[in-house]
């Protein structure tokens, strides 16, 4: 199972290892908690990656960068890298 950031409306940010479809209870206050979509590497497209990818997240097959931020345009996902959110 993938490793994936939580955030809750009382503070509390957590990284657990869930299923795509879990979404875990807080620790502090017991609601519910949100997944964070962020990514922490870049994508090369080239040789490699010529065949795309599933992005668990997203729900979708991924065959280029184009695609994927046009994916998530239409989610309403905003992608946060480090500190910043872009």
């Amino acid at each position: 199972m993938p490793l994936y950031d939580y955030s809750c409306q009382c503070g509390t940010v957590a990284e657990l290892i869930t299923r795509h479809d879990e979404l875990p209870r807080c620790p502090g206050c017991g609601k519910t908690m949100k997944r964070e979509f962020h990514s922490q590497f870049g994508i090369n497209m080239g040789a490699a990656g010529a065949h795309g990818y599933y992005d668990e997240q997203l729900g979708c097959y991924i065959n280029t960068n184009k695609q994927r931020k046009e994916e998530m345009r239409k989610q309403g996902v905003i992608e946060k890298i480090g500190k910043n959110w872009y």
